[in-house]
């Protein structure tokens, strides 16, 4: 049996020289260790440089995995969030008497801050809790309408302000995409002829948008089924004001702005009749042609062209406002129910005018006087509106056109021009391709701009 020894020299730091012929051959045949002091020192220097090589590795793992997770928090910001800018020259209208609620976070900029879905909107508008609107609406007691999105209640703030409450109701068609995109739109707009957001409500389930009150309700409910008579000046003075609103969203905005639910319920009026396009739950931007995958619309007020094609221009806009032009000339539905069908407003009131019957489709109870050259005018127009897309007139035409029949109706002073009976007076440019007029007792077709009738100045376009 060989023996093994171990000698341990690391203390004895005096030693020098070679060792004993003995212990040197016990070395040689494997059976002695001497430890010394450099045998040491290279073993515990070997241990740390393997410990600074762990914690390097380790703390560099670490970064790594921190700056990954850092970019991937942003990429996913950056595709989540749908932010909303107010444009120069936006008033805003304060917290109107309101105090915050507790539950809403205002970041460094001033927006109100609330995710909805998958997204988040930064709004400079005021957030209401779902207890406050119920303060303000008093428990939501009176109701004054009702739509696609919900229930519409009237409500007073602290200071005051009468307000419209719009509540989504779990039922509506109208999803929570079309809330955050009347949000964006009424956060990007200001104009004296397009109803004013105050605020919106986004609190668990409970989805509102606070609006300013309309006093006097719609124009779908003064020209049609009510008592109330809405003189001839008023109607063109509405018509006129509506297309402001239109011209801001085609013309003004950047991008430019379709509506794409424009008719009579969605102009609201205010306690003195001024107009307020409303209810922007469908607008969407385009800089161009917008394909679109499905129609979107009320029946009746839908651009044909669109519905066939779904292509969706500003002129699909121009055609639905010729509609609503009709309907305050005639104050009948865009589709009127007969024996035989259906037939459209354009139909019905272009096969009278062709024929220069102007009377037919008058509105028979409008008060007051009015001259029936303006009237005329404004149909001519309506119809044009109507017309194959590349005929029609864009929104800033509509205004101007509208403004000169308004100076023409305030103008008017003589009686004998106010809803006259001589059809000589009557000229009609209008419709279809072989347009017509009424000169003399009968209807000549073709193309005409300007007619000179007996003791009459300029009239038609």
């Amino acid at each position: 049996m060989s023996l093994w020894f171990c000698r341990d020299i690391s203390g004895n730091s005096g030693l020098s020289g070679q060792l004993p012929s003995g212990l040197q051959q016990k070395l040689n045949d494997g059976h002695l260790t001497v430890i010394s002091e450099s045998t040491v020192s290279g073993a515990r220097h070997k241990n740390s440089s393997k410990v600074v090589i762990i914690v390097v590795v380790i703390v560099v793992v670490f970064l790594i995995l921190g700056a990954a997770a850092t970019l991937f928090f942003l990429y996913l910001k950056k595709n989540k969030k749908t932010r909303i800018n107010t444009p120069t020259g936006y008033e805003d209208h304060g917290n109107y008497g309101v105090e915050s609620s507790s539950n809403v976070h205002d970041n460094p900029k001033g927006y109100a801050v609330f995710k909805a879905g998958r997204q988040e909107l930064n709004i400079n508008k005021k957030s209401f809790s779902f207890a406050e609107l119920k303060r303000v609406t008093n428990n939501f007691r009176e109701q004054i309408g009702v739509g696609g999105f919900g229930q519409i209640f009237k409500g007073r703030l602290d200071n005051g302000i009468e307000v419209a409450v719009k509540v989504r109701s779990e039922s509506s068609s109208q999803g929570i995409q079309q809330f955050l995109n009347e949000v964006e739109s009424l956060s990007k707009i200001h104009h004296k002829n397009l109803l004013s957001l105050i605020g919106y409500c986004k609190d668990g389930d409970h989805i509102a948008l606070v609006y300013e009150y309309m006093e006097k309700g719609n124009l779908e409910g003064w020209i049609r089924g009510s008592a109330h008579s809405l003189p001839w000046k008023q109607r063109l003075r509405i018509a006129y004001e509506s297309a402001q609103g239109l011209e801001y969203l085609h013309k003004m905005c950047n991008p430019p702005l379709i509506h794409r639910d424009v008719k009579t319920s969605n102009i609201l009026l205010t306690r003195d009749l001024e107009a307020k396009v409303s209810d922007f739950g469908l607008v969407r931007d385009f800089s161009g042609t917008h394909v679109s995958t499905r129609v979107v619309g009320t029946p009746g007020y839908l651009d044909p062209n669109y519905v066939s094609t779904l292509k969706l221009t500003e002129k699909s806009d121009v055609y639905s406002f010729g509609v609503v032009m009709l309907e305050m000339i005639t104050s009948k539905s865009p589709i009127l129910q007969g024996p035989q069908g259906g037939q459209h407003l354009t139909q019905f009131v272009q096969q009278r005018l062709s024929k220069g019957n102007i009377e037919s489709i008058l509105e028979p109870n409008m008060g007051g006087e009015y001259n029936i050259n303006s009237v005329w005018k404004v149909a001519d127009m309506a119809l044009r509106c109507t017309d194959q897309p590349d005929k029609r007139p864009d929104m800033t035409t509509i205004v101007t056109e509208l403004k000169e029949t308004l100076t023409l109706e305030m103008n008017s002073t003589e009686s004998s021009s106010m809803a006259s009976k001589d059809k000589s007076q009557y000229v009609y440019s209008g419709y279809s391709r072989n347009e017509y007029y009424y000169v003399g007792g009968e209807v000549h077709s073709g193309n005409i701009e300007i007619a000179q009738l007996p003791d009459s100045g300029p009239v038609a376009r």
